[in-house]
């Protein structure tokens, strides 16, 4: 961290169109103004960080909406087939396959 002395009235400059200016200083308290451009965000760290925080639970929220959404979409894209016989509704069917043909036994002459 740079550390620096300045006076009411006096500045620094950061990179080449940030200038932090002290207005006043009043025992504890420093009043300082800041010149940027509208590009630059600036914001008390305090602020900051409850920005932040707010970024982040909205993060998570739409993540878990998300996923409702994706699930959704997955069961309009893929339609349950209708419920026949013995099957109940809503429950997928799948059929059992056949055996093999027995390799002894003579084909059917039919």
């Amino acid at each position: 961290m740079l550390v620096l002395t300045r006076r009411a009235g006096e500045s620094i400059v950061i990179g080449d169109d940030v200038r932090v200016v002290v207005l006043d200083v009043r025992g504890d308290t420093v009043r300082l103004g800041i010149e940027a451009p509208r590009s630059v965000q600036v914001h008390r760290a305090e602020v900051y960080a409850e920005v932040q925080a707010a970024n982040a639970a909205a993060s998570a929220a739409a993540d878990a909406d998300l996923g409702s959404v994706a699930d959704r979409l997955q069961r309009i894209a893929r339609p349950r087939p209708p419920a026949g016989r013995g099957q109940r509704p809503g429950v997928a069917h799948t059929p059992k396959p056949s055996p093999p043909p027995d390799p002894q036994e003579p084909p059917d002459p039919s």
